[in-house]
């Protein structure tokens, strides 16, 4: 193998960007994207608002109110746009070239899960302008460190969910079935609304078996005023040991596919 040849596949920049590049215009120009990162996380935080009020709560709720809003929209945009990727690659006839590259299956769609990870953290990002700007929220001084860090892994428990996700129209054309009915039950699980302790104990234990919801723990203890290191470095543990297992899962997964898919040489074998 030439120099030349070494060089161009292991500078891999140039194709992430095109990737992301490609993704993010894709997503900016729609307005179920738009409806996903801003319509819906304001319904979402103007209702809880107002049920917090009439409950006789005369202090808002931050971090599940405003907060968990933005999350909640990050959460809705990563599930539809990385879940249905592939399948208007299949409508539009691009599936089959997509497998037939010498690019994984795999590699493409972490790409795409990172690129719609980072347009749904707008949804995030614009919660927490609302929440400083409108509620008068702040930072707790010498937490900004230990925010940054729970915001990353939130955002990589997010990717690794989203290259799962993005994986089931290949695995099962079945699954377009259920998809559209996660929403809200993981929204629930995870507490991005609430916290996790008002469910029932059987629903608590389903909870940590998403990243999210250690990971919104993590940033929920970030926020605190009096920041507990211990449970903070465990947040952050888990959120990476249970992130680590989908990314691990998702990749011999994708692998099998993709050898079952050019054994075959049809796609709708699986």
């Amino acid at each position: 193998m030439s120099a030349l040849s070494r060089t161009t596949r292991l500078n891999r920049l140039p194709f992430v960007w095109k990737q992301v590049n490609v993704q993010l215009r894709m997503r900016t120009l729609s307005l179920f994207s738009f409806g996903t990162i801003v319509t819906q996380p304001v319904i979402f935080s103007a209702v809880g608002y107002f049920l917090s009020r009439m409950a006789g709560q005369t202090q808002v709720d931050f971090i599940h109110t405003i907060i968990g809003s933005g999350v909640m929209g990050l959460w809705s945009t990563l599930l539809f746009t990385s879940f249905f990727d592939l399948r208007a690659d299949r409508r539009e006839g691009t599936l089959e070239l997509l497998v037939g590259s010498p690019t994984s299956i795999f590699s493409i769609l972490s790409i795409r899960s990172f690129a719609n990870v980072l347009l749904g953290s707008v949804s995030f990002l614009l919660s927490m302008t609302v929440a400083m700007s409108i509620f008068d929220f702040s930072l707790p001084s010498g937490n900004l460190p230990y925010f940054l860090i729970s915001m990353v892994i939130l955002l990589f428990g997010f990717w690794c969910v989203g290259i799962f996700l993005a994986h089931w129209p290949v695995v099962s054309r079945l699954s377009v079935l259920f998809i559209n009915y996660l929403e809200l039950p993981i929204a629930i699980l995870t507490g991005f609304m609430f916290p996790v302790s008002f469910l029932p104990i059987w629903a608590q234990w389903l909870s940590m078996l998403t990243p999210m919801s250690w990971a919104f723990n993590g940033l929920s203890a970030s926020l605190q005023p009096e920041v507990n290191l211990s449970s903070l470095w465990l947040y952050w543990l888990t959120t990476l040991g249970v992130s680590f297992i989908y990314l691990i899962g998702t990749y011999f997964m994708s692998k099998r596919v993709q050898d079952m898919i050019r054994v075959t040489g049809e796609l709708s074998s699986v």
